[in-house]
């Protein structure tokens, strides 16, 4: 009797989507390419229709507040992980906790740590991670075995000891990093079990741990071993060894082979370098229902659509998006890939930044007193006074 009036609910729920638009915003790349795994989606559910429209990165956030303020929202979103906690303060967004309870498809377990949690607004789940990313260590493995290393520096001591090596070259540096960019730095922050704002919303930048990794990442600049200007052409830098070392994420492995194929085999990326941990960046994109959605179970099913592995393979294959489903990490593709699976490994340790509205500000700031300071401007107990006085302004 049971089965009897599941199956009868299933056909009333799948009758009553014929005719029915999802309506959905996404930016860049992955907005030109959701039609390719739409396509299926619409085969499996007759009478849907799904409708994309693209957002310029550059416009999304001021698209998505104008349609926020307005009620003029579609039923789903790509999001931004770092705008997650913006929208989530605002009410924008549909709480996921009724519909993951009931879903065989979607559980925190099934994905990393750090992606989920950018999801976790004041303990209710707004958005299901659709694709991941994170920061390893590109590095010339021919450049590297010329200063004594055969294999990738593996702590700060040797991070620093290559680098300084490499640097010793005639108008050659020997690593390539931000003046003023929070998600370059703040691993090293985290690597030292340091953090900008704790798990309590307290400041913790006056931390001695936090000073030692600000210290350790100027000594980079004060010893002319990374260049002050940052590196202009980072594709010919490392084809010509000016800078044989940076930190970036795995959209730069395919752009590395087309840009510069002529040094194929002489380069190799690897885990980020260890102080006390080896904790990297996390980022990527979430799926969010908005609460004005008229649409909200179909929209549901179209998110556990995007979160079964099949469709997240699937997804890897047509942009090489990091799946955010660990199953799909098991998968030969990803795992004997000497390339990918490093950053599957890397995900396993991998942080965002605090999922609070104020981040944006604090993160300015803490990017404005870095710069300051790498570019010796102000010394690191100023910087840190300065961080203190105008970031606690902001938590008040």
């Amino acid at each position: 009797m049971k089965r009897l009036i599941t199956i009868s609910l299933l056909i009333l729920f799948t009758l009553s989507l014929y005719g029915t638009t999802l309506k959905i915003w996404a930016m860049g790349e992955e907005a030109k390419k959701l039609p390719l795994v739409i396509e299926d989606f619409e085969k499996e559910n007759p009478g849907v229709t799904v409708k994309v429209q693209a957002l310029p990165w550059s416009s999304a956030f001021e698209k998505l507040l104008t349609g926020v303020a307005g009620r003029q929202l579609p039923d789903i979103a790509q999001m931004g992980t770092t705008w997650m906690s913006s929208f989530s303060a605002m009410g924008a967004f549909q709480d996921l906790r009724k519909y993951i309870a009931k879903s065989d498809v979607v559980s925190e377990e099934k994905f990393f740590p750090g992606s989920w949690a950018t999801c976790v607004y004041r303990g209710k789940v707004y958005g299901i991670p659709w694709y991941v990313d994170t920061r390893v260590l590109f590095y010339r493995t021919d450049l590297l075995a010329e200063v004594g290393y055969n294999e990738a520096p593996k702590n700060w001591d040797e991070l620093y000891d290559a680098a300084k090596k490499l640097a010793q070259r005639p108008e050659m540096y020997g690593l390539t990093l931000q003046t003023n960019e929070i998600q370059e730095f703040i691993p090293f922050v985290w690597q030292n079990n340091a953090t900008v704002i704790d798990e309590n919303n307290e400041l913790r930048v006056n931390d001695p741990k936090f000073k030692e990794a600000l210290d350790f990442y100027a000594r980079f600049f004060e010893e002319n071993i990374v260049p002050k200007a940052g590196s202009g052409n980072v594709f010919q830098d490392f084809a010509t060894g000016f800078v044989p070392m940076f930190f970036t994420g795995p959209w730069m492995v395919s752009m590395m082979h087309e840009q510069v194929p002529q040094i194929d085999g002489k380069w190799a990326v690897a885990l980020m370098p260890q102080k006390v941990t080896r904790t990297s960046f996390m980022g990527g994109s979430d799926w969010v229902i908005f609460k004005t959605s008229k649409n909200k179970d179909l929209a549901w099913k179209f998110i556990e659509f995007m979160s079964r592995p099949d469709v997240q393979f699937k997804w890897y294959q047509i942009l090489k998006s990091l799946p955010a489903v660990k199953e799909v990490w098991e998968y030969p593709e990803l795992k004997d890939d000497p390339f990918t699976s490093v950053f599957g490994e890397q995900l396993k340790d991998a942080r965002a930044t605090p999922n609070i509205p104020e981040w944006e500000k604090i993160e300015s700031i803490v990017e404005r007193k870095l710069e300051e300071r790498v570019l010796g401007k102000i010394t690191t107990e100023k910087a840190v006074e300065d961080m203190v006085k105008e970031i606690s302004k902001i938590l008040k």
